[in-house]
């Protein structure tokens, strides 16, 4: 009895030191664009440029990253902070200037933020 007393206390001291610990680790926030035509299909090809600020995004300044669409229309950005998105979106003389161009609200860690922009012919201000 002694005897598998000792064995069972061996073999948990043994199980603990052999498992691995794992950690929940927050991933930084995350950005998916689908780019759709007025036709509501998906756009492959175009590009899609991120801003921090609006005023970046109207000067078309100090872009964060720019990606091009793939088959299924969409890009995704990662690795991003915590904040309110600006994006500018073109192909062939189409762009987003008559459709959103910002995230609703700041994105945050741990989350995956996706949007849904349509290109059309662009607006002049």
């Amino acid at each position: 009895m002694k005897k598998l007393k000792i064995g069972l206390l061996l073999g948990l001291v043994f199980l603990q030191f052999s498992c691995k610990k794992t950690e929940y680790v927050e991933s930084n926030p995350q950005l998916i664009i689908n780019v759709i035509s007025e036709y509501l299909v998906p756009v492959q090809g175009a590009n899609v440029t991120l801003y921090n600020t609006e005023d970046d995004l109207y000067l078309k300044v100090d872009p964060i990253k720019t990606l091009q669409t793939d088959q299924t229309g969409q890009v995704f950005f990662e690795d991003l902070e915590e904040q309110r998105y600006y994006f500018y979106v073109e192909k062939g003389g189409l762009d987003n200037t008559s459709d959103v161009a910002a995230t609703k609200n700041p994105i945050q860690s741990g989350q995956r933020f996706e949007v849904v922009v349509k290109i059309d012919e662009p607006i002049d201000y």
